[in-house]
């Protein structure tokens, strides 16, 4: 069975617009296990996109990680947001991943 991604988010780091400014970014072993997370930009990730890599949502509903939706970007005049569902908001919708803002 191949890996469902390249690359899993498991968290999201906000500004006080609540717009994404960093992700902590999971790289997919073969197996869908992932490696600890690093704390990478949104604009990092929207290039791994654009490099035609796969990135999904991971959610922790213990005891286990749960595979979520693909994520995909979109641009709004000069403004590149992630997404997980194309839908007509203006934001960063990868509003069930963590909120890692009291983890610096």
């Amino acid at each position: 069975m191949a890996k469902s991604a390249d690359y899993f988010i498991s968290g999201v780091w906000k500004d006080n617009s609540e717009r994404i400014t960093d992700v902590l970014l999971h790289t997919v072993n073969d197996d869908d296990s992932f490696q600890y997370g690093v704390k990478t930009s949104e604009t990092s990730a929207i290039n791994l996109l654009k490099a035609n890599k796969r990135i999904k949502t991971i959610t922790w509903g213990y005891p286990d990680w749960y595979i979520g939706a693909s994520v995909t970007y979109v641009t709004i005049g000069s403004n590149e947001f992630l997404r997980t569902v194309a839908n007509a908001t203006i934001k960063d919708n990868l509003d069930n991943s963590i909120n890692m803002r009291p983890i610096k």
